[in-house]
């Protein structure tokens, strides 16, 4: 994984630097033109950070989910620009590049094309790719702050801005999600006067003396910020943590009538999350260490019916549904989307599915989850993910059964006799599950890799089956509750 980041990372530097030599040509000023050749200049400064650093924490820092997320949507938003090129704007691939991204409605409001979507197009990539410019910054002053040995000096410009994706209020401007030896961190617009959402900073680190300049006023200086034996200035804030883990704790997203926005820290959440590990580790010790090491933070969501999901573009970052949640359905809740997390891993070194529209696209599979048609891609990712709860569920008995003063507990009234009867239901609908990969894997929509991919997910659920029918000692208590639709 590291390896393909690192090779992704090479190839987003070299389009950049294409596109800011193709729009240094052009006649005028338009806003905007400086932004590829800037990004260029940040990508070439992480590389040479990258290199600095220590093997391990290069390894983290590219299998994690900032650089991870921001080539995500550095690919995307290039290929727009690209696309959408003043010149000669080819509307039907631009459209279809758009289409694979959440703000299709944003840049075709009326549902048809017009003369004016490249020029939409064009002003989101350059607003997009000026927020991951920051966003960039943001981390590579991160870890710099994290490497306080370094002579090497670091400056970059950076904004408060929020985002729902990363968990991020308005307010803060996020450091990494990564651990240095004063934690992970963040800086609070609040405790500097004037500060507010959408306000810019200057930032400059040399030998850990972090010089803070914001317009208009005099610059802050932090020495020794990134130890942990200083006592910082309170604009550079430790962030939240699982009790236990080093999984970070985002601030709750509030659903809003046209998108998510960030909110405040939830009372108690992060106790009741500890708890959900414990659950875990006492059930699959096995997954709890991959949910910890994989699962870098969870988002939480306050929202009756929504469903907890991850994003591909954001690799390590679990949106969980906390409303009215029990112990095990947060350690399930989390299991799943980090099983997500695994797959996503898997996909980018390996492809598992033909390509073409009829495994992204085309939704020709009934979902046994969903009760709806998915395309094949759906299909896998429910599969895979499903039979990681199946095995929890059975695994949780078995603890039941060996441990239950210490397992009971966790689980809560009914829970043991939820557990069983939704085991039951998950192989029989992994079954169907499995029968669609089967039926891919006839028509060569799976590559050899993912016929392999299938071929143990259907070892796998073989091995389950029995056990679900096996009678367990020690297991009783009525009534139950729901999980909620996947």
């Amino acid at each position: 994984m590291a390896a393909v980041t690192a090779g992704r990372l090479r190839r987003v530097a070299r389009a950049l630097k294409r596109l800011a030599g193709r729009r240094g040509r052009g006649r005028g000023h338009r806003p905007g033109r400086d932004l590829p050749a800037a990004l260029a200049a940040l990508v070439g400064e992480s590389r040479a950070v990258l290199a600095g650093l220590p093997a391990p924490a290069r390894r983290r820092v590219l299998c994690g989910p900032d650089l991870r997320g921001f080539l995500s949507e550095a690919e995307t938003w290039i290929d727009v620009l690209r696309l959408a090129a003043p010149a000669e704007p080819d509307a039907v691939p631009l459209f279809e590049r758009i289409s694979r991204t959440e703000h299709l409605l944003t840049l075709v409001p009326a549902g048809r094309l017009d003369a004016a979507f490249p020029a939409r197009a064009r002003a989101l990539a350059l607003e997009r790719l000026a927020a991951l410019a920051s966003d960039l910054g943001a981390l590579l002053l991160g870890l710099r702050l994290a490497a306080t040995a370094s002579p090497r000096p670091l400056a970059v410009a950076l904004t408060f801005r929020e985002s729902a994706e990363q968990g991020r209020p308005a307010d803060r401007i996020d450091l990494g999600t990564f651990a240095g030896p004063a934690g992970p961190l963040g800086l609070l617009a609040g405790v500097a006067p004037g500060r507010r959402a959408g306000s810019r900073l200057r930032a400059r680190i040399e030998r850990g003396l972090l010089t803070l300049r914001l317009p208009g006023r005099q610059a802050l200086l932090i020495p020794a910020a990134g130890s942990p034996l200083a006592s910082p200035h309170p604009i550079l804030a430790r962030r939240r943590l699982i009790p236990g883990s080093t999984m970070l704790l985002a601030p709750a997203l509030r659903p809003g009538p046209r998108r998510m926005g960030v909110g405040r820290d939830l009372p108690g959440l992060a106790h009741r999350l500890a708890r959900a590990l414990r659950l875990l580790r006492q059930a699959w010790p096995e997954a709890h260490r991959d949910v910890v090491a994989r699962t870098v933070m969870v988002v939480p969501v306050r929202e009756p019916g929504l469903v907890s999901y991850s994003l591909a573009a954001r690799p390590g970052i679990s949106f969980i549904n906390v409303h009215d949640k029990r112990t095990l359905e947060l350690a399930d809740d989390l299991l799943h989307e980090n099983s997500h997390h695994l797959l996503h891993d898997l996909q980018e070194t390996v492809r598992l599915l033909a390509p073409g529209p009829a495994t992204e696209e085309v939704q020709a599979f009934h979902s046994p989850w969903r009760g709806t048609l998915r395309p094949l891609h759906g299909i896998l990712h429910g599969t895979f993910t499903f039979l990681f709860r199946a095995e929890l569920f059975a695994r949780i008995l078995d603890a039941h059964a060996r441990r239950p003063r210490v397992v009971a507990p966790l689980l809560g009234p009914g829970g043991a006799a939820f557990v069983r009867r939704e085991l039951k239901r998950e192989l029989a609908m992994l079954q169907r599950g499995l029968a669609d990969l089967g039926t891919a894997a006839a028509h060569r929509l799976l590559t050899p890799a993912g016929r392999e991919l299938a071929a143990a997910l259907r070892a796998w659920h073989r091995r389950r089956r029995p056990a679900a029918a096996r009678p367990r000692r020690g297991l009783h208590g009525g009534g139950g509750f729901s999980r909620g639709g996947r």
